[in-house]
């Protein structure tokens, strides 16, 4: 099972606690924002072991709302090669006003019909304790497939409350999402502005396999946070970083 790295950590428990492989393709960075690696995610599904592919949308933790023609790409290999796509859409709801999200089984034919859609009221309403989320497979013959995993782990038995807060959520919550999203983001603007005048700075944490010693802080010139290069902490464990002190500026 194929996903792309960094990512929600949940997803390589999940693969392994199914008796699956983990096939990470490493997402790059070019010093602003993440990209898809299409010639190593290509070579990567093109392996006839891979039959599935997590696609985080929008990607936690990078926070990437992927495009339109980036979707259709992996839409295209996925059918190519013959790779089921799960889309994890839960973040969906939580975009930045203005910032336009594409669910990736409405890109094309092909991520139509390799496409299984997950998404729940758990993040933008709040409702994690309802226990509930839904999926949406558009294609018969898959959704037969999914329908039937689900039963045979006994997971497709919502309680009480979860159908009708998740649908009054889906279907009334529009007004109060749209004035969550405006408030998030004044939040976002608060923090930026407190903490250059504190001089406090906040950590990015990127693992991509390298050693320990080639931890690198770093401040970009005209940036406000420290950015730590943590490559492969392998044995570290897991690493909080605080910074309540000025730093300067540059490598």
């Amino acid at each position: 099972m194929l996903v792309q790295t960094p990512v929600y950590n949940i997803f390589f428990n999940s693969i392994v606690n199914n008796g699956r492989n983990i096939v990470e393709s490493l997402l790059q960075y070019d010093g602003n924002t993440y990209h898809m690696d299409f010639e190593d995610l290509e070579q990567k599904l093109s392996n006839p072991q891979t039959t599935l592919m997590i696609l985080c949308n929008p990607h936690n933790p990078v926070g990437r709302i992927w495009n339109r023609e980036e979707l259709g790409r992996v839409g295209d290999l996925c059918r190519k090669h013959h790779v089921i796509v799960i889309s994890d859409e839960i973040h969906c709801d939580l975009t930045s006003p203005g910032q336009e999200y594409i669910p990736f089984a409405s890109v094309s034919e092909n991520c139509r019909k390799c496409s299984i859609t997950c998404i729940a009221p758990t993040k933008a309403f709040n409702l994690a304790g309802l226990q509930t989320a839904a999926v949406a497979v558009p294609d018969p013959f898959l959704r037969h497939k999914v329908w039937r995993w689900l039963n045979t782990d006994e997971v497709a038995e919502p309680n009480s409350f979860a159908v009708e807060g998740a649908v009054a959520a889906f279907t009334k919550g529009e007004a109060w999402l749209d004035a969550l999203r405006e408030y998030i983001q004044e939040n976002k603007k608060y923090a930026d502005e407190i903490s250059f005048t504190l001089g406090v700075a906040a950590v990015f944490l990127c693992c991509e396999r390298v050693s320990y010693e080639e931890i690198v802080v770093r401040l970009p010139v005209g940036k406000k946070m420290i950015q730590c290069d943590i490559r492969t902490l392998t044995d570290a464990g897991l690493i909080c970083v605080k910074y309540s002190r000025k730093v300067k500026t540059g490598n």
